[in-house]
């Protein structure tokens, strides 16, 4: 279900008071809900062939343990690489294949093993908002977007409840298939 009437502009007000509320966010409160979308995530990462993440910056909702969980377990990571205008996932093995690359975040440096999604693939999907029906605010650079209209597995935003809201969407919004709070 999409909102009607939402611009652009109100998409990128809307992103400014979520930042700065996320920023808000007590660091107990923020490592609880993490604790919470890590234990609701557990079960499908149990089930997955791989897994294609973000790596969370120390404002974001956590991916970190999620990784550790994968490295320890033996499922697969894939990391993303934005480039113009689009988005790939290479696999990772471990925190050393990591640099710091475009828009500041870590980058596998390895970009040799790009990862192709099939039906046991998850892809955590960040935001700085969600709804329950999975429509997500990002940062407005539409790369997930992008990359979701081609990804074959299941697709989870995470966010965290305090900044649950109802997100105003655009015609080429792609909606992730399960919202998971903490």
């Amino acid at each position: 279900m999409k909102c009607a009437g939402h611009t652009a502009d109100e998409k990128r007000a809307l992103r400014r008071e979520l930042i700065a509320l996320r920023k808000a966010l007590p660091a107990k409160d923020r490592c609880a809900a993490d604790d919470r979308i890590f234990a609701m995530l557990k079960p499908m990462l149990d089930k997955a062939g791989a897994v294609f993440t973000y790596v969370s910056a120390p404002f974001e909702t956590d991916t970190r343990r999620i990784i550790d969980y994968c490295f320890d377990n033996g499922i697969p990571v894939a990391a993303p690489v934005s480039g113009d205008n689009e988005m790939k996932f290479y696999f990772i093995s471990g925190w050393n294949g990591l640099a710091v690359g475009g828009f500041n975040i870590l980058e596998p440096v390895n970009q040799d093993n790009e990862a192709v999604s099939d039906e046991s693939s998850i892809c955590i999907v960040p935001a700085l908002s969600a709804d329950e029906n999975g429509f997500r605010l990002g940062y407005g650079g539409g790369y997930y977007d992008r990359f979701l209209s081609g990804f074959n597995g299941l697709s989870v935003v995470i966010s965290y409840s305090a900044l649950r809201r109802e997100i105003p969407t655009e015609k080429h919004d792609i909606r992730a298939d399960i919202s998971v709070f903490g």
